[in-house]
Parts: C-alpha cells; sequence; structure tokens
C-alpha cells in the first residue's frame, strides 16, 4: 500500500463537469511509510468522482470551501477552518459549489 496510495489519491480528482483535472492544483506535501499530506486547490465548479477512501482520509480547509457527499450521510459543507474525516473504504465525492477555489490540505494515514 506504500507506493499505491500516491497515486490513488488521484481518484477522487478525476473529473469534473466544468473544471478539468489540470485546473486542479496539487503540491504533494509530504509522502513517507506512514502518511500522505497533499495540498489541493480545487477550482469553482470541480466535480470529482465517488470513489472509496484508500485510506482514512482527513481534509482541513485552509481557504474557501468544499462539499463532500458521504453515501448513507448526505451532502456537508466543508468551510475553512473546519476539518472533514472519510474512514477507509468510506464512499464519497467532493465538488467545489462556491464561485472561490477551495484550498484543502488532505492527509490520508497509511496502513503498516
Amino acid at each position: 500500500m506504500k507506493r499505491v496510495l500516491v497515486p490513488l489519491i488521484l481518484l477522487f480528482l478525476l473529473v469534473p463537469a466544468s473544471a478539468t483535472t489540470q485546473d486542479v492544483g496539487e503540491k504533494r506535501l509530504l509522502d513517507n511509510d506512514r502518511v500522505a499530506v497533499y495540498e489541493f486547490v480545487f477550482p469553482p465548479g470541480f466535480k470529482g468522482d465517488e470513489h472509496a477512501a484508500v485510506a482514512d482520509e482527513f481534509a482541513y480547509v485552509l481557504d474557501g470551501e468544499f462539499t463532500v457527499v458521504t453515501r448513507g450521510r448526505g451532502k456537508q459543507v466543508v468551510r475553512r477552518g473546519e476539518l472533514e474525516y472519510a474512514a477507509k473504504h468510506t464512499i464519497h465525492y467532493s465538488l467545489n459549489e462556491s464561485k472561490r477555489p477551495a484550498r484543502v490540505l488532505v492527509v490520508l494515514l497509511k496502513e503498516r
């Protein structure tokens, strides 16, 4: 799972309705055997594919807001300074319904 996790994080970036994957900013901040940390900038109109979380995922909003739709729990808007958590295997997708980019710090906890 160590090296497989990096490409799998890109799954939740695939696809936008009005934005393209090239429009999503991605910056890898840390990637070791225990944790992967990324900063993403989701443009207005971004909509990711529904997927199962490949690891326990934490998403902290640095700027703007984005929406997470989780199967069985519905829709949650996550704003600047707020944290969203998805346990491994949770089915969900993200979108940016606002008119501003959303800058999000994503932390993935890898299994040992």
